[in-house]
Order: C-alpha cells, then sequence, then structure tokens
C-alpha cells in the first residue's frame, strides 16, 4: 500500500493502542453484520420460503464478493493512500445493509444477494487497510501481535452477532439488525480514519506499485507458500467449524441447538488465541513465524486424532476448544507473515492473496468434507480429513523460509 509518514504521534504508543482499539471495533460490526443471518436462520427460512441451502448461502455471499474482486483491490489499494478507503468502504457496506433491510422486508431474494454481494467489497476493503494500519503502526518486533490483536475483532464479531441478532430482531425485525449493524460499522469506521492520521507509520513507501512489482510478487515462491499455509489453516478451521454440530448431534443424540452452543465455544477460543499466536512469534520466538504456524498445525492433528478417540462429549468438546486455539494461533500471523516477504508497495496485494486464499479454503474443505462423508458413509472420516490438512500443513511449513527476518524479501 501507498504508505507515508504521517503527523507525530499525540501520546505516542497511547494513540497507537487507540488505533488497534478502534480497528478492533471497525471489525467487530463487520463480523457482527457478515453472521447476522446465521443467527436468525429460522426467521430468514420462514419469512422468505427459501430452503436452509439457500438461507446458509447469505452468510458467506460477501465472502464471495471479497473472494472475486480480492485482488483487484489489493492492487488499487497499493496505489493510494489507504486510510482514504475507509469512509467509502464504510459507507459501501451501510449501503448494502440498508439494501439488505429493503430486500429482506420485502421478501425479494435476489435482491438480496446483491446487496450482500455489494457489501462484501466494503468489508473487503476495511479487513485489508485494518491489517494494513495494524502492521505498519507498530515497529518490526511488535507488528505480527498488532495484526493479530486486531484481526481478533472479527471472531468476537461473530460472537456479539449470534449472541445480539435475535435480540435485535425481536425489537427491530430480523431485517432491521442488518442496517443498524451497518450504521456502527460506518461510525467505527470515522472515528478510525481519524485516529490513524494522528500516528506516525514505520513503513515509508510512497510510490505505487509497478507492473515489474506485481510481477515479482507472482514469482515468489515464499509468497505462495504462505497462501498455501493460509488455504491449510483456513480449511482446518472450517471442517471443525462447519461439520462438528452435525457430528455431535449424530454421535451423541444431543440436539443440533446443544451441539452449536458447544461448537460455538470453537470459534470464540479465537479471540484470545489470535493475539497470543502473534505474541509468541514477536516475544517468544524473536519475531520467527514458522514455529506458531508448525505448533498451530500438529497441535491441530494431534487433537484431531485425540477427538477421533473421544467416547464421551465433555472429552470431545475439551479438545474441540483446544482445537480451535491451536488452529487459530496463526490466523493473523499469515498475513504478517506474507508482507515480509514483498516490498512495502506490495503490501496491500499481499494481504488480498492471503485474504483470497483464506476465503477460498473456507468455501472449498467444508464441501470436501461433506463428498467424503457421503462416500464413506461416516462422520469419523471428518477427523482423518482434518489430521491430513494438519500433516500437509506442517510438511508446507517446514520447507518454507523464515519470513521475520530481514533478508525474508525476495
Amino acid at each position: 500500500m501507498n504508505l507515508s509518514i504521517g503527523r507525530p504521534p499525540f501520546g505516542g504508543s497511547t494513540w497507537q493502542v487507540v488505533t488497534i482499539a478502534t480497528g478492533w471495533l471497525v471489525l467487530l460490526f463487520v463480523g457482527a453484520y457478515l453472521i447476522t443471518p446465521a443467527s436468525v436462520l429460522t426467521l430468514v427460512m420462514a419469512d422468505l420460503a427459501v430452503t436452509e441451502a439457500t438461507a446458509a448461502a447469505l452468510v458467506s455471499t460477501p465472502q464471495v464478493a471479497a473472494t472475486v474482486i480480492g485482488i483487484p483491490v489489493g492492487i488499487y489499494l497499493d496505489r493510494i493512500e489507504s486510510r482514504a478507503a475507509v469512509p467509502a468502504a464504510a459507507s459501501i457496506l451501510l449501503a448494502g445493509s440498508v439494501g439488505d433491510w429493503f430486500a429482506a422486508s420485502g421478501g425479494r431474494v435476489s435482491l438480496l444477494i446483491a446487496t450482500r454481494l455489494l457489501a462484501g467489497v466494503g468489508m473487503f476493503v476495511l479487513w485489508v487497510v485494518s491489517i494494513d494500519v495494524a502492521s505498519s503502526t507498530f515497529p518490526p518486533d511488535r507488528r505480527a501481535t498488532a495484526t493479530s490483536v486486531i484481526i481478533s475483532g472479527y471472531p468476537a464479531g461473530y460472537a456479539l452477532g449470534q449472541l445480539g441478532a435475535p435480540r435485535l430482531a425481536d425489537i427491530v425485525g430480523w431485517p432491521g439488525v442488518f442496517p443498524l449493524f451497518g450504521g456502527a460499522v460506518l461510525l467505527t469506521s470515522l472515528v478510525f480514519y481519524v485516529v490513524v492520521g494522528r500516528v506516525s507509520r514505520f513503513q515509508t513507501a510512497t510510490d505505487p506499485m509497478t507492473r515489474a512489482e506485481f510481477g515479482r510478487v507472482l514469482r515468489n515462491r515464499n509468497v505462495w507458500a504462505v497462501v498455501a499455509v493460509t488455504i491449510l489453516g483456513y480449511s482446518l478451521y472450517m471442517v471443525f467449524n462447519s461439520w462438528m454440530p452435525t457430528y455431535i448431534t449424530r454421535r451423541f443424540g444431543v440436539s443440533l441447538a446443544e451441539s452449536g452452543a458447544f461448537v460455538a465455544l470453537f470459534p470464540a477460543v479465537g479471540i484470545l488465541a489470535r493475539p497470543t499466536g502473534g505474541w509468541l512469534s514477536d516475544t517468544v520466538f524473536t519475531q520467527r513465524r514458522r514455529p506458531v504456524f508448525a505448533a498451530s498445525f500438529v497441535g491441530a492433528t494431534a487433537l484431531a486424532v485425540a477427538m477421533f478417540y473421544s467416547a464421551t462429549i465433555a472429552v470431545l468438546v475439551a479438545m474441540l476448544v483446544l482445537a480451535g486455539a491451536f488452529i487459530q494461533l496463526q490466523i493473523g500471523l499469515m498475513y504478517q507473515s506474507i508482507q515480509e516477504f514483498v516490498d512495502p508497495t506490495a503490501a496491500g496485494t499481499a494481504v488480498s492473496l492471503a485474504s483470497v486464499a483464506g476465503w477460498l479454503g473456507s468455501f472449498v474443505a467444508p464441501v470436501v468434507a461433506g463428498e467424503l462423508v457421503s462416500i464413506t458413509g461416516t462422520y469419523a472420516v471428518l477427523f482423518v480429513f482434518a489430521a491430513g490438512l494438519g500433516v500437509v500443513g506442517a510438511l508446507t511449513v517446514w520447507q518454507m523460509a523464515e519470513s521475520g527476518t530481514p533478508s525474508a524479501s525476495a
């Protein structure tokens, strides 16, 4: 991204903390907006007369938009001062959320899909800019921690949406929840925009990325190693996130609501695990990234095997929560690591590549897992699949270079 030195910080580290806090709030409400349809799924199906599959697709529609436009938007953000994109992106998300309310209130499913796609554009820009701001506001020895902290707002937003949307729906109706969260995104984004202008930036690239530099990004094998790690990490994350409620219901005979409550702990632990992964990398491993990636995959693999042999629901849920912690240690670190392999002028493009890779893994892995269950006729294959992803991830980390060193850039 086109990063420049801002005015001297007022209060030094205090403004840095405020920057991360306001960025965290932006992603909190972005996450809450994104997950809203999932939290009121029964109401969506009843009012729109759609199937479970169609209703569930409304959750991932913004991510589809982000996957499609991710790389071009990342290249564009590398050519401008990224802070300037914040109000526009938040306004696009708000416009999409108001469109959601209008479409849902009128029962227009096609329009609702279109407005969710529009909101996905704003969502993606805010995601990339937040990561950029976190990594460029802090010195190199604290960037992984800052990046991991700011993106922990996203799973916190999922929790907020799951808990708050049904209650808000009782007051304003479920279509009205969309613009409430969309408005919160706009308000916090405006504060974020102001605060970011008051901190110095440690990266000082002022020239836009050239075509030759873009070519170097695409030819950088270390960038593609991080892309592979990101696909595998998010695939692991979503295999458990998407299929464990059904597995627990079938295996132990509990209701879907009860199993859903158990599985909700899996992403929620990321609020602590993601910042912990960044802190471990920056502080304990002195800016090395590979040890955290390796621990994440090895720990998740061992826990997948342990879950396969779990005989009680209490043991299974305990293993699931631990797996959620291990898997999410690396989420956040991915986005910092990939930036360290490229020139600062290509930071936005690099983050976009990792983001698209993550969402690709999120889409594909649950589908593959479902096909494996269908072919084998047993849900136990989920743990075999998860363990396989973990082993491939560990092998990929073993082969990749260390990004958190001065010699990492290709």
